[in-house]
């Protein structure tokens, strides 16, 4: 099948690869993370500079600052295959864990929609916001 898009352009890989991405979470006490893409591989790491404190006592802010660095460490990667207005993310430690998604543009922000017959039930839109953070 062929289709002709007027002004809505497909979502690129190059569009991916243009900025760090900031993925804020629909819940509450859940930091930020940051999507940063290269050929086929999506990384995300916590955003450790949206994670608030909560405590008030030196030991607290101590293991505060211990849990950020331990996050700050972390990074989840993903495969990629981009297909016209779909992605599919696959997990690499888990060949198991896959959901495809239709890629939109809306303003600055990429949207991944999940497509209900082939993702899973805990599958959740993401938005993908330019990271303002950015050095």
């Amino acid at each position: 099948m062929l289709f002709l898009a007027g002004c809505s352009a497909n979502v690129s890989e190059d569009d991916l690869k243009a900025n760090d991405w900031t993925i804020e979470p629909d819940e509450e006490d859940v930091p930020n993370m940051i999507a940063s893409f290269s050929d086929h591989v999506m990384t995300i790491n916590v955003d450790v500079d949206s994670m608030e404190s909560t405590t008030t006592d030196e030991w607290g802010q101590m293991g505060e600052e211990f849990a950020k660095e331990l996050a700050s460490e972390m990074d989840f990667k993903l495969e990629y295959t981009l297909d016209g207005d779909q992605i599919t993310l696959q997990d690499t430690d888990n060949e198991d864990e896959e959901n495809t998604y239709e890629v939109s543009e809306e303003d600055n922000n990429i949207i991944f929609t999940p497509i209900d017959d082939e993702s899973d039930d805990e599958a959740e839109t993401i938005t993908l916001q330019p990271n303002e953070n950015e050095e």
